[in-house]
């Protein structure tokens, strides 16, 4: 709902050129953190079929009062350099259709136009009362159920069909177990899903309907599926998570959140496919905040909280798409829903200068986009009974092991930082040596230590406040 700042692109930082070339034109960036290549030159890389292929995207909004199609030229360009190329984006049904039967489609006309040029893929949710449909106060006529559902089913009917040849998904309004963005209950929630799902599968029998992003409350998704017939309503279950920003709870719980959903899909037949399509970090501490790590909530742990985010989402079975809020910071003037964070999730600035996650983000994509497969139950970690330690471990298209390690968030902080020697043997035969990177894909010297000179025998350290990413080219064995 918050504005958009619109300047244009600026230079990349001088921390972000030290681990990328820098590309960038006057309307965008182009920079891809890579891991070096293994001596002897790169192999062919696995065949794709036999690989899990997450896509990434980031995610914007586009007020009404403050859109521009420049803008959206720019935010293009920031995907490209990053290396994704899908964006969830909000379309408000309060902004489309302002007065009854009264349509405004002009810049979502060309916006989805020029997604199809640039190769993005959008994954839009349809959100957000016109006062016409409202029975809500002045303040809170949007987030209000609507009073005629059909003009609901109209609108979403509208869409999909004007928009079938260019978007596959859309999605039922947003976070409706927030009632910052719904003051209705589970029942008149389903009541407005199933309203949607129904004009959407009329209007393109193709695309997928998505249920609104949900904001950790697991209750509401089982009420809705349980007991208001959810589960035939929806292909695509879609998940918030913004742990150590709004939600207190570590990192660490997301697996736990990611399981208790699955629980929720498979006893309804487990059709339907889970998205992580809204996951952040801010890079803002509130002043009264409770005393936590000097690192935390700073512009360089939001790039080391991005990857420990993706690291587990892509470790989960479930997760069929990832997207990270967002693509920008708004400017400091834009009106907003809640406290500052909401002005800190961008991986750049309000102008565009690339903060550390943007290049976190172009690392990881660099080492997952052409697939992965989640191996941690065929590597064996050495540590003590009280460590710390977290590791997530992949083997790649490229025919590299991939790990991603470190210390898990520890409530209170403790009061002396932490540090860890961690030992990893894996059943493949190396075809070079290990490398290890931080989490922009920088080189970093962590006294790595290899035991064997044929198999993946290995140790790194591990410090409070940030992760490493340890990359070993490999020989697949014959399956």
């Amino acid at each position: 709902m918050g504005a958009r700042d619109t300047q244009g692109v600026v230079a990349l930082s001088s921390r972000a050129k030290r681990i990328c070339a820098t590309l960038a034109t006057a309307a965008s960036l182009a920079c891809t953190a890579k891991p070096a290549s293994a001596p002897g030159g790169e192999p062919a890389p696995l065949p794709s079929a036999a690989l899990r292929h997450v896509p990434l995207g980031l995610c914007e909004d586009y007020p009404e009062e403050t859109r521009s199609l420049e803008e959206v030229r720019r935010d293009f360009g920031v995907l490209k350099a990053a290396g994704v190329d899908v964006l969830r984006v909000s379309i408000g049904w309060d902004g489309v259709e302002p007065e009854k039967d009264h349509y405004d489609f002009a810049f979502w006309d060309a916006f989805v136009e020029a997604s199809v040029q640039s190769g993005i893929r959008l994954i839009p949710y349809v959100a957000y009362t016109p006062r016409w449909d409202s029975d809500g106060t002045p303040e809170a006529y949007w987030k209000t159920p609507p009073r005629e559902l059909g003009e609901f089913a109209e609108i979403m009917g509208l869409l999909a069909a004007r928009y079938r040849a260019s978007i596959g998904s859309w999605e039922i309004w947003n976070e409706p177990d927030n009632r910052d963005y719904w003051l209705g209950s589970a029942a008149e929630y389903a009541s407005l899903l199933g309203a949607g799902s129904a004009a959407v599968r009329r209007a393109n029998p193709r695309a997928e309907v998505v249920s609104g992003g949900l904001a950790g409350g697991v209750p509401f998704l089982r009420e809705v599926f349980d007991e208001h017939g959810g589960a035939e309503l929806v292909d695509i279950v879609n998940l918030h998570a913004y742990y150590e920003t709004w939600n207190p709870n570590p990192l660490e719980a997301l697996p736990q959140y990611l399981d208790d959903v699955s629980a929720i899909v498979k006893r309804h037949g487990g059709r339907q496919a889970i998205w992580l399509a809204e996951v952040g970090y801010s890079n803002w501490r509130a002043p009264d905040a409770p005393a936590g790590a000097p690192y935390e909530h700073t512009l360089d742990y939001q790039a080391v909280m991005l990857v420990r985010t993706l690291a587990l989402a892509y470790a989960h079975p479930a997760v069929s798409l990832v997207a990270w809020y967002e693509l920008k910071d708004p400017r400091s003037s834009a009106p907003m829903i809640g406290n500052d964070h909401n002005r800190h999730l961008g991986v750049t600035s309000a102008d565009y200068a690339p903060k550390p996650a943007f290049a976190a983000l172009a690392f990881t994509q660099s080492l997952f986009s052409r697939g992965f497969e989640a191996v941690d139950t065929r590597v064996r970690v050495s540590r003590e009974p009280s460590s710390a330690v977290e590791l997530r471990a992949f083997v790649t298209a490229r025919r590299t092991l991939v790990l991603v390690a470190w210390l898990r968030t520890a409530v209170p902080s403790p009061l002396e930082p932490r540090h860890e020697v961690v030992r990893v043997a894996a059943p493949y035969v190396r075809r070079g040596t290990a490398r290890v990177y931080d989490e922009q894909g920088r080189p970093v010297a962590a006294h790595l230590a290899e035991f064997a000179r044929s198999s993946v025998d290995l140790s790194f350290e591990l410090d409070d406040g940030e992760v490493r990413v340890v990359e070993e080219p490999i020989v697949i064995p014959r399956q």
